[in-house]
């Protein structure tokens, strides 16, 4: 399968990114863009553990959604009002984290293909390189640790950061940097339309989306995603997107 290309003429962007003296902040999704994980447990446990309630994210689509947001959908599920889960939200968030040592599998990541190619191309070039999850930090380094990346980022915004949108963990991850989130040099990838559209949220110019079959290219062009691709298998193609010259 070749990598697919293409500007998003309805974007618009300021294309001054390709200037090489740039300076870039790469800010990645984990789950669908870098690695793919079996369904996350640790937050069933943790309601059943607090709650005695049986819950399950079977059926529903949270790609993109922060841990706090997936949290409140399952308490929603249960019949739980929206002042009660507001109540309950950071006592089951503290439950979540303890649960996650616990739950996660070691050895069942999977790291997409290309990515570690196009990690090693970034750091070769001096280029800070981030995370924009709705994960736990614990959760995401366990993750990129079992294949062998989380070494390669340096800052992040994470599901545990105080937030109320996931474009706020753009803002928190950029401002970690020392960038400021509407300058040129600064991208942020991921596989669904809710990265795409909490970078546009957080004053973002470069949005570059992974296309692919739960999240066609449709969704991301609507979201304003400036840029297109379908994998990280061609490095040269990837940096290209990020207005990185190949030499």
């Amino acid at each position: 399968m070749r990598t697919s290309l293409r500007e998003n003429p309805k974007a618009n962007p300021r294309r001054n990114a390709y200037n090489i003296f740039v300076k870039r902040l790469i800010l990645f999704d984990v789950d669908g863009t870098l690695v793919n994980c079996p369904p996350d447990t640790a937050r069933v446990a943790a309601i059943r553990d607090l709650y005695g309630l049986e819950v399950s994210l079977e059926g529903l689509r949270t790609g993109g959604m922060t841990e706090p947001q997936i949290l409140t959908l399952l308490l929603q599920s249960a019949g739980w009002d929206d002042s009660k889960i507001k109540a309950e939200l950071p006592n089951l968030m503290n439950k979540v984290a303890s649960c996650i040592p616990e739950t996660f599998r070691k050895g069942s990541v999977e790291l997409l293909p290309g990515v570690k190619q196009v990690l090693d191309e970034l750091e070769n070039r001096d280029i800070a390189l981030g995370l924009v999850t709705g994960n736990h930090k614990s959760l995401a380094r366990l993750k990129l640790g079992d294949v062998d990346i989380w070494r390669y980022f340096s800052v992040g915004g994470y599901g545990d950061d105080p937030h109320e949108y996931r474009s706020d963990l753009v803002k928190i991850a950029v401002e970690r940097a020392g960038f400021g989130v509407s300058e040129p040099g600064v991208y942020v990838i991921g596989d669904t339309w809710r990265d795409i559209t909490a970078a546009v949220d957080a004053g973002v110019v470069n949005r570059i989306g992974l296309i692919g079959p739960r999240h066609p290219r449709e969704e991301f062009e609507q979201a304003g995603a400036t840029v297109l691709l379908s994998n990280f298998l061609e490095t040269e193609k990837v940096l290209e997107a990020l207005g990185i010259p190949s030499v």
